[in-house]
């Protein structure tokens, strides 16, 4: 897909969060509702995202340099580790965070589900809401 966001050097870079962010939910609500409907483990799913991308980024590759060749391909793919190594050290950073926020919503959810045990609500059978 030529064109887009790709080159940060078109957009500001409060254009480019804003609309990273925007694509990235879309994408992950479809991921989530693919999943929920195949019942799919969060842990596949994210295997399943990963190759995705890799197999994407190869592509792009591809697709937009103008004289591809192995040894370009394999330096694409040395920054493609090098940025997904930083989104990983990012999230652990993080850690704590997510951690004391998944801790929270999953209470939450418990909450809820004793309310409606409570009330003579056994549940509709759903499988939980994926938040990121």
């Amino acid at each position: 897909m030529a064109g887009g966001y790709d080159d940060r050097e078109e957009v500001s870079d409060e254009a480019y969060e804003e609309a990273f962010e925007t694509h990235r939910t879309a994408l992950y609500d479809l991921l989530v509702a693919y999943a929920d409907e195949h019942e799919l483990s969060d842990g596949f799913l994210a295997l399943l995202a990963s190759d995705i991308g890799l197999s994407l980024r190869m592509i792009a590759y591809a697709s937009e340099t103008e004289k591809p060749s192995i040894g370009g391909l394999r330096l694409d793919l040395d920054r493609f580790a090098r940025e997904l190594g930083e989104s990983v050290r990012d999230a652990k950073k993080h850690a704590a965070e997510f951690i004391a926020e998944a801790r929270a919503a999953r209470e939450e959810e418990e909450a809820e589900d004793d309310e409606d045990d409570e009330d003579g609500d056994t549940g509709n059978g759903e499988p939980g809401d994926r938040r990121s």
